[in-house]
């Protein structure tokens, strides 16, 4: 689990790192909140989601691979993540639920088949 949150940390960094080239984020203001869409260089989406106007990450982010597939479809409240985050590598489905930044149950599937998770 340390290893996908490593990877979350890394994503958000890079993404700021990418920002610095206008062609490769779209910001658009929707109410209180900023739109943000990340492209790789081949133009693909790299991620997708809201920031409230304090900076917090709100609502649906998304996440995608290169190639277009989804990597992960994270939620936040104000900056707290909450719900159900699914994550997809290659025949693996991870699903974290949780609540208040807390997590409360993983879920795997591989190849189809349901696999024990222990907390």
């Amino acid at each position: 689990m340390k290893k996908i949150f490593f990877i979350l940390i890394v994503l958000f960094i890079t993404s700021y790192t990418y920002s610095q080239n206008n062609k490769l984020q779209k910001t658009e203001i929707k109410g209180d909140l900023t739109e943000v869409t990340l492209f790789y260089e081949n133009g693909t989406i790299m991620q997708h989601g809201f920031y409230t106007e304090d900076g917090k990450l709100h609502a649906s982010w998304e996440s995608y691979n290169i190639d277009g597939s989804r990597k992960c479809v994270a939620i936040y409240n104000y900056g707290v993540k909450v719900g159900i985050w699914t994550y997809w590598d290659g025949n693996k489905i991870t699903k974290v639920t949780y609540d208040n930044n807390k997590i409360i149950e993983i879920k795997e599937v591989i190849n189809g088949k349901k696999v024990e998770n222990n907390i």
